[in-house]
């Protein structure tokens, strides 16, 4: 047989080696998590500190939801526990999916009024792992996506009672599509154009960010990010509680106060101190303020203040803030419906500090 009919049938039988092995392969790894093969994930940028005192391959379920087993792992000697979600795979049947881990980044931005608020990089991803076992080492985890260790480095700090501590906003974000739908579009409206609530609303003594109007040569580059930051600033309020009537209707007005009452527990005609106006008539001129943010393409609002943009954001984490006071349940019923795992709780030194700081200010009273 001459070399290269050799060469030929080597090259052959790599090929066939190499499919088997790709055939192999994919049975092994199944697409489409979560799947009977991959059903866990690891929550990145979010880590537990350990002063619960666990020991490494430690595996406690923290609490459930309907579709969620969410666990404590604690995987590696002198480093933070990780949060893991057993996913049921009926999630796939659903039209939209809620994850715990989508709801505690929302919970986590409210309860800090949107203070360290940004976009990507603070996601809470889910991490698929194939035939997870909480007694594999952290290297020899089988990914679904290409990951490594240091891809969970980053990240925020918690303790396992702040989850309980957030937990009746999760409640509210996984039942309640209005505050889900108010609270994500706010977001996206402090991801646009930050202010500070706490200094806007006057609720420190000392005001440490200044709302002053950008200098000529910003103004370029923060006027589509204000127009954007308004528009999800009134989606997030008609979110709640929809798109005003027409002024001249009276009996729709008085029906759409009367809403506004039942929604948020406040007489929508209480003054909105920030405006000088009425909470109501001030939804009217941030609804004006939307149509025009919204259908600027060929007309940029280049005479758009910075402070319009300020009034928007401030009255719309006000009445997202009412909304969720009127609706939220106490600690104790949630600790119950969500089976939170108390033994684990009570262990965690209460005086060790984390990087979650809350903007208590905002939430002391049930009007500003």
């Amino acid at each position: 047989m001459e070399l290269d009919e050799i060469d030929k049938i080597s090259i052959s039988e790599l090929i066939e080696k190499t499919l088997k092995e790709r055939e192999t392969w994919e049975k092994e790894h199944p697409p489409d998590p979560p799947n009977g093969c991959c059903y866990h994930a690891i929550l990145s940028c979010i880590k537990i500190e350990n002063s619960f005192a666990p020991k490494v391959h430690d595996y406690s379920l923290l609490f459930e939801t309907e579709y969620e087993k969410i666990y404590v792992w604690t995987h590696t000697k002198n480093k933070e526990s990780s949060l893991v979600s057993e996913v049921k795979s009926k999630v796939k049947q659903l039209p939209f999916w809620f994850n715990v881990g989508c709801a505690i980044y929302c919970a986590n931005n409210y309860l800090t009024a949107f203070e360290f608020v940004d976009g990507f990089d603070s996601w809470i991803f889910y991490e698929w792992v194939y035939r997870f076992h909480p007694r594999t080492k952290f290297e020899d985890l089988d990914f679904y996506n290409n990951v490594s260790q240091t891809d969970f480095s980053r990240g925020t700090i918690k303790k396992a009672t702040d989850i309980l501590e957030i937990s009746p906003i999760i409640d509210l974000l996984l039942n309640d599509t209005k505050c889900y739908t108010a609270l994500i579009q706010i977001i996206s409206s402090f991801i646009s154009h930050f202010c500070c609530l706490i200094c806007e609303l006057g609720l420190s003594p000392v005001k440490m960010h200044k709302s002053h109007e950008p200098p000529i040569w910003e103004q370029a580059y923060l006027i589509p990010k204000m127009e954007a930051a308004i528009l999800h600033a009134c989606r997030c309020v008609e979110g709640i509680l929809g798109k005003p009537p027409k002024s001249d209707r009276q009996s729709k007005v008085e029906g759409f106060k009367q809403k506004w009452t039942t929604l948020l527990n406040i007489d929508p005609d209480e003054k909105y101190e920030k405006a000088n106006k009425s909470y109501f008539d001030y939804y009217y001129e941030l609804f004006n303020l939307r149509i025009h943010s919204a259908h600027s393409i060929r007309d940029v609002q280049f005479d758009l203040e910075r402070k319009k943009t300020i009034l928007a954001q401030c009255f719309a984490a006000l009445i997202l803030k009412f909304y969720i006071e009127n609706h939220v349940k106490s600690h104790e019923e949630i600790e119950k419906k969500y089976n939170f795992n108390t033994k684990l709780l009570n262990k965690v030194h209460q005086n060790m500090s984390t990087k979650m700081t809350y903007s208590k200010e905002f939430f002391k009273s049930n009007s500003i």
